[in-house]
């Protein structure tokens, strides 16, 4: 149950003793005055965050046509990243990297000089 005071809710949380030596040591250490100031700023901090993430939904999709795909997506690039093509190609990000070395050893790509 949550209490509201004056337009603020005060919802009940738990956490442990170790957190809680934690964070006194960072209000401590940056000069917050209290542990509610240091929680308020990293519970807006945290909901900017999220707020500036897209999802991808990963496309399910054969091994050799992701690669098909990653080829196609590199030619005439000078430089790319990984992470890169799988947020554009929605590839999950660990068969990207795989497919990447694969082209690597097959010499169909080169790393930059």
């Amino acid at each position: 149950m949550k209490t509201k005071t004056k337009g603020i809710f005060l919802p009940p949380i738990r956490v442990s003793a170790e957190l809680i030596k934690e964070l006194d040591g960072l209000v401590e250490k940056f000069g917050y005055r209290s542990r509610s100031d240091l929680v308020r700023e990293a519970i807006v901090d945290k909901i900017s965050e999220l707020k500036g993430m897209e999802i991808i939904q990963i496309r399910n999709i054969s091994k050799e046509e992701a690669k098909r795909e990653i080829i196609e997506y590199i030619k005439g690039k000078n430089k790319v990243y990984a992470s890169e093509i799988a947020d554009e190609l929605r590839l999950d990000l660990s068969l990207t990297f795989e497919i990447i070395d694969e082209l690597f050893k097959e010499e169909k790509i080169h790393p930059i000089s």
